[in-house]
């Protein structure tokens, strides 16, 4: 019988802070690491996909465990980062390659394998299957990549084996010799799982279509009695706190994925998910038009109650865009988001979605410092060049990656959940997937949109300045040029107040990224996917490498966050932010985009409140929007939590695809968020 989660909640989320191992369980990790270079040494020309396949079952195997009485839910295993360490070994001697390459422009753009950090097993062939059918199926082939996964499986089996003697457990007993009948049995099998995933270095980024997963097992266990509903709800708190109390809420959020569809899972996990108000996990909520009204008023009193760890997606139009590139109706139906906004097909798509990143910003710096344009038009052309060249450098860096990618980091244990790779006996790092794409993230719209618009009206319309002049205004960093800054911040139409003087940019450089992006070839029998976001650690380490612009940003400053505007700019309100923003073609950033809104909690007060942000909701969609993201607090309130912090210890921040508490800001994070709240206000 376990204790309420409520009386034990503090100890749950500190589980994971001095971590003691049963010495007696397993070996050290001196041990593991001697186990692990005799075995290299004996076999010296072994595939890397056996090597890595066989250290996983060491680890599972012989790795140590702790007992976790009173939890409902096991996992812990010592690894001493030893996958991570043979991936890195790999990585550097792969790296070799690139030591001759010409330095690209500091802050234009990156390249990279990614291959790691975004990835989505198929929780539906693991929850059907379990581990001993997994290890069956690949058991019945003989190639080298069966004979992986086949070892992982086998490793994962004697792992649950291993929990079981230490910590006996009848849910424990079942999933060792067959798959999962209840909703414990099923979030047990998920979370080792998510454990053993993730020490091999890879970030699983969606927990998969949680509601639609496991309704089925809920209303058995209701039915027979195995579970009341208040006992279903206290054990997604124990599943969800484990998340949570792996990292504090201090990195990126583990999603979970709901609707368009809500049943009594959906129900369930809303309600537990507001009465623990915590960062982490983090929700993805797919709304479609069919989707009822009652489960949009719950999802919005979550927002509205400070649960604001969330992203709402316009599944009608996600299904449409998926479609329209590449992917068939019915797959694309089956979408869930990985990371923070990207759409991928849970089993049959392995999108490396934060491949690349392309600067829209430091464009501008980089044709400005080109030389001098006779005309407005022969600027923005080159603008266009300077973004076809940086993407062009861009899909060369990201496919000699990817063709690195089965010698660097072969995955088995996430290849061996998906129908397509086990059908295709490949790999995913072999493109064993139905669908293999890399994303290119395009940052600082809202940047480069208001350039372009001061360009044309200060220089070319209005003479308020020569080329040149803008040019050494931006090089002193707009120091002693206060009146043509002022000019530039207030004299000139801004993106996101649904003026097309700057609007029409946005849309241009929208439609030239989505015909040059998409369906670029990349290096794994598929193709380069556009998003267009970038999250909060991305546009201030680019802007830290981007020089004064155009719109009065001085250098080093971040650059606008997604697709919003630039801090302050968009005086207009939120519906005409809404209106700028569904100009622009959405369907050409099939690698995900979102608009983050702030609202002042006096203008979403009671039940009128609740139908505010649905209408809002409703009217972006209708208008062709993606996908949209709530901040609801005051700049006082802010204040506050700043100076008498114990006082506000639980205060959420959306700060992009995830929440974090505002005290675990930095204090710049933080002033950043009152002067958007101030804002907003």
């Amino acid at each position: 019988m376990i204790k309420p989660f409520d009386d034990v909640r503090e100890q749950l989320e500190r589980q994971y802070v001095d971590v003691v191992f049963d010495a007696s369980s397993g070996l050290s990790g001196e041990q593991l690491a001697a186990e692990l270079g005799r075995h290299r040494d004996e076999n010296p020309d072994e595939p890397r996909i056996l090597t890595k396949a066989w250290l996983l079952h060491l680890l599972c195997s012989r790795g140590r465990i702790t007992p976790e009485p009173g939890d409902p839910f096991v996992g812990k295993l010592e690894h001493h980062d030893l996958p991570r360490t043979l991936r890195t070994e790999w990585l550097k001697a792969a790296a070799r390659e690139f030591e001759d390459d010409p330095p690209a422009v500091p802050g234009a753009w990156n390249g990279q394998l990614d291959c790691a950090s975004h990835i989505c097993p198929d929780w539906g062939q693991l929850c059907n299957l379990g581990a001993v059918g997994l290890r069956d199926q690949a058991a019945a082939g003989n190639s080298v990549f069966h004979q992986a996964v086949a070892m992982v499986f086998d490793g994962l089996i004697a792992l649950i084996k291993r929990y079981n003697a230490l910590q006996p457990h009848p849910v424990l007993a079942a999933l060792a010799e067959r798959p999962p009948r209840t909703l414990h049995e099923a979030l047990q099998l998920a979370y080792i799982y998510h454990e053993v995933m993730e020490l091999d270095g890879m970030e699983i980024r969606s927990m998969g279509r949680f509601d639609l997963l496991y309704n089925d097992l809920l209303l058995h266990d209701l039915e027979t009695g195995d579970l009341t509903r208040d006992d279903a709800k206290e054990l997604l708190k124990y599943f969800w706190i484990k998340f949570f109390a792996k990292t504090q809420g201090k990195r990126f959020g583990k999603p979970f994925l709901f609707g368009p569809d809500p049943n009594a899972l959906t129900q369930l996990a809303f309600e537990a998910y507001r009465e623990m108000r915590i960062v982490d996990p983090k929700f993805h909520v797919r709304v479609a038009e069919r989707t009822p009204q009652p489960f949009l008023e719950q999802m919005v009193h979550c927002i509205l109650d400070g649960c604001t760890s969330m992203v709402i997606v316009n599944d009608d139009r996600q299904v449409e865009m998926l479609a329209q590139n590449g992917k068939t109706v019915e797959d694309a139906n089956e979408y869930v988001l990985i990371g923070c906004y990207e759409p991928a097909i849970q089993g049959k798509e392995l999108n490396c979605s934060g491949a690349s990143t392309l600067n829209l910003a430091k464009s501008i710096e980089q044709v400005l410092d080109a030389g001098d344009f006779p005309t407005f038009q022969a600027l923005k052309d080159a603008y266009l060049g300077v973004l076809d060249r940086n993407f062009t450098a861009i899909a060369d860096k990201v496919r000699r990656w990817e063709r690195l990618w089965p010698v660097t980091s072969p995955t088995p244990f996430l290849s061996g959940t998906m129908s397509c790779c086990m059908e295709a006996d490949r790999d995913i790092s072999e493109a064993g997937a139905t669908y293999n794409t890399s994303g290119c993230c395009c940052i600082g719209l809202a940047d480069a949109a208001d350039s372009l618009a001061i360009i044309e009206q200060l220089v070319y319309e209005e003479k308020r300045c020569t080329l040149a002049e803008l040019k050494e205004a931006l090089a002193a960093n707009w120091e002693g040029f206060d009146e043509l800054r002022l000019s530039a911040r207030h004299g000139v139409p801004k993106w996101g107040n649904n003026d097309d003087r700057v609007d029409h940019f946005a849309v241009e450089i929208g439609n030239f990224l989505g015909e040059r992006i998409n369906h670029e070839p990349n290096a794994r029998d598929g193709v380069f996917q556009a998003a267009l976001y970038g999250i909060l650690p991305t546009v201030q380490g680019f802007g830290r490498r981007t020089g004064a612009l155009p719109n009065g940003r001085r250098a080093g400053e971040p650059l606008a966050i997604n697709t919003g505007a630039t801090t302050g700019m968009d005086a207009n309100g939120v519906t005409s932010l809404i209106n700028s923003v569904t100009k622009v073609d959405l369907r050409h950033f099939p690698n995900g985009t979102v608009l983050d809104i702030m609202l002042h909690p006096s203008a979403v007060n009671g039940e009128a409140g609740v139908g505010t942000v649905i209408s809002l909701i409703r009217s972006h969609f209708e208008k062709g929007g993606m996908a949209l993201q709530f901040n609801i607090f005051d700049a006082d309130t802010l204040r506050a939590a700043q100076q008498a912090p114990e006082k506000y210890a639980n205060l959420q921040v959306r700060v992009c695809g995830w929440n974090v508490r505002f005290l675990h800001l930095s204090p710049e994070e933080q002033d950043m968020f009152i002067a958007k709240a101030e804002a907003a206000q």
